[in-house]
């Protein structure tokens, strides 16, 4: 099928539904005239808003950063805003604006709660206020028909948004330091209770706490390695005071020993070591000469074992403690070495006495510990149990404390104002209404009544149908048409055809006018209805 075609099919059509246009024409008048009484005669709906600009970014906030607590502002909000839209707030809003005068059944109660529901918005009006802690704008917007009640109750809105949003906000820090105050006291007592535990606990095991050398194994572990230390040190010790002593077995405490010179009377024989080194010098001269035979080697000889012996029993005399006789008194000397020696063995035995007195003390320690090896660890483990629930409750106490100082210092700011609400815009309605949108609705209407007349003259062609055409008989039959007769137009049906087509265009055109008069009274806000 071609679009010449579709063309004329189109235009058969047309012309079919011509024939029946005084028909289509009163369909559009009737659906019009009716559909404008109706739009007419709706009631006016008014809008009341008001916006209202919550400020969370106050001077205190950064002043406050690490001090104060900063409340979930956004959370706050929704909650209120639930709350402004819950039934017994609606209803607080209907009696207190004297919107359910009428409402004397639960049925109509129930409707008239239903519908403030649905007619009450209140959001946020930008991004910002979605998406930080609940700061930007918020708008309150309430439809009704009678203006004075919207602006009424978008007021009342407004004050219960700022007032519960303040009034929840100090419920809820007064609850919580109810509860901080509560938990203090509770922590302060099983504190007292911890601390008089760990004292009288101290009390009862004096000598068996932990000192600042740790617990009882860490103790015993260092007692016995300060005994193992001074054993050593003590065998140390005692094998340098027997070497000490085998030195001084080999010493003379004494020595007869100074030059025989000038230091020596004239006539005597001088020191006995002297005399006797003398006597030995002769005697290897005379071996030189003589035998041992000879009477001044035997002599000598005898001579030196004299002087020798009388050296010996000087010695035993003084090692005795007798003083010194003679002219040997003068020639006797202390030994220096063996005074040494003698000065280091004295503080070797007191070295050891001391070493033995330490061995003898961590060996008491170390025995003492020993015996304590079952009750010790038993007091230390308790100390470490009651310390541990002491700390616990302390640490508890302490941050139970600082919380409750923030949550303080967090009311204080609160009541300065760390949040603000700024009324942009106060409780307003438009003179105009909102709905219903009348042009609108008119012009609806009157492209309504237009289609309907065309959709009836269309109908009541497809009823009684005509061929206003040879090739539509031909299509419709299927049989070859021979010949066509034209109607012939005289002068006077010219002029009745042209006639009737000026009166249908002046129908129209008062369709259109009562049109343009109708959208003419709604601009001058003429209605049916208030």
């Amino acid at each position: 099928m071609d679009l010449q075609h579709i063309l004329n099919r189109i235009l058969e059509e047309v012309r079919g539904a011509w024939r029946f246009r005084w028909i289509s024409v009163a369909v559009a008048w009737a659906v019009c005239l009716v559909g404008w009484l109706i739009v007419g005669s709706l009631p006016d709906t008014y809008e009341a808003t008001a916006r209202v600009y919550v400020d969370t970014r106050g001077i205190l906030r950064p002043l406050l950063q690490g001090l104060a607590i900063n409340p979930d502002v956004a959370s706050g909000l929704d909650v209120v805003r639930q709350a402004l839209l819950s039934r017994p707030q609606i209803e607080r809003v209907a009696h207190e604006t004297d919107l359910d005068g009428g409402a004397n059944t639960p049925e109509k109660k129930e409707l008239l709660l239903r519908s403030l529901q649905d007619r009450i918005s209140i959001a946020a009006a930008d991004n910002r206020a979605r998406t930080t802690q609940g700061e930007g704008l918020y708008l309150i917007k309430f439809r009704d028909h009678d203006r004075t009640k919207s602006v009424e109750v978008v007021s009342q809105l407004l004050r219960d948004f700022v007032g519960n949003a303040m009034v929840d906000k100090r419920s809820g820090q007064e609850t919580a330091q109810r509860f901080l105050e509560n938990q203090i006291a509770e922590y302060e007592q099983r504190l007292s209770a911890a601390e008089s535990r760990l004292a009288d606990f101290k009390k009862a095991n004096v000598g068996l706490m932990p000192d600042s050398r740790g617990d009882y194994f860490g103790r015993l572990q260092q007692e016995s390695a300060e005994l193992d230390k001074n054993r050593g040190d003590l065998a140390v010790a005692e094998s340098r005071l027997a070497e000490i002593n085998r030195q001084l077995s080999g010493e003379e405490p004494f020595l007869f020993g100074f030059d025989s010179g000038a230091g020596a009377p004239k006539g005597q024989a001088g020191d006995l070591t002297a005399r006797i080194q003398e006597l030995e010098k002769q005697l290897d001269d005379l071996l030189l000469k003589y035998t041992e035979k000879h009477p001044e080697v035997i002599a000598t000889r005898q001579q030196i074992a004299e002087l020798k012996q009388r050296q010996q029993d000087e010695l035993a005399r003084i090692k005795s403690g007798h003083p010194a006789t003679g002219s040997l008194s003068d020639s006797l000397k202390a030994n220096p070495l063996y005074q040494s020696l003698e000065l280091e063995q004295k503080k070797t035995q007191v070295s050891v006495a001391e070493l033995r007195q330490q061995v003898s003390q961590s060996e008491a320690k170390v025995g003492e510990l020993k015996r304590e090896v079952n009750a010790v660890p038993e007091v230390e483990a308790e100390l470490a149990r009651l310390n541990r629930d002491y700390d616990v409750t302390r640490q508890k106490y302490t941050e139970l404390v600082q919380r409750r100082e923030t949550a303080t210092l967090s009311e204080q700011a609160d009541r300065t104002g760390t949040v603000k609400f700024d009324i942009i815009e106060p409780p307003s309605a438009a003179i105009r209404p909102v709905l219903p949108n009348r042009p609108r609705l008119l012009t609806l209407v009157l492209l309504a009544g237009l289609g309907a007349g065309a959709g009836m003259a269309w109908l009541l062609n497809q009823m009684r149908p005509v061929f206003n055409s040879v090739r539509a008989l031909t299509e419709a039959t299927g049989l070859p048409v021979l010949a066509a007769v034209s109607r012939a137009w005289v002068e006077r049906h010219r002029r009745q055809r042209w006639g009737e087509l000026l009166k249908l265009s002046a129908v129209t055109c008062l369709l259109l006018l009562a049109f343009g008069v109708a959208v003419a009274f709604q601009q001058f806000g003429l209605h049916l209805t208030k």
